[in-house]
């Protein structure tokens, strides 16, 4: 049996994390560990776990840590998790802060399962 990506995302969204949740229940190569509805949650979720995961998919927009501010706080305090976007932001000005903020790749919200190939691709990739 392959080991699964352990995968932790956030989100403001309720509809968005719902999602996530029922897409990688039926996906094989992922293992969601936990669901944030914001930034702060999930460094506070990080600094907490017993298990880190290997990715973390966030949102641009959220209160109380954006995007950006989560991005680059993750990088700084666990660099070995693999930080992606996730927006539907079309904004070139935001897109090219977050990359800067660390994000590897950065994904429209329109299409999850796109987006989880995309991801299990690139860590294949650069494993």
């Amino acid at each position: 049996m392959a080991i699964k990506i352990k995968i932790a995302f956030a989100d403001d969204s309720i509809l968005q994390r719902a999602l996530i949740r029922n897409i990688i229940d039926h996906k094989k190569r992922f293992q969601l560990l936990f669901v944030c509805s914001n930034g702060k949650e999930l460094v506070d979720q990080l600094e907490a776990c017993s298990e880190l995961p290997q990715v973390c998919l966030i949102d641009l927009h959220m209160p109380l840590m954006n995007g950006i501010e989560t991005a680059n706080r993750i990088r700084e305090k666990f660099p070995s998790i693999k930080v992606f976007g996730y927006t539907s932001s079309i904004k070139d000005s935001e897109i090219e802060v977050f990359y800067k903020s660390g994000v590897k790749m950065i994904f429209n919200k329109s299409n999850i399962n796109i987006t989880l190939q995309q991801i299990h691709r690139f860590l294949t990739a650069n494993t």
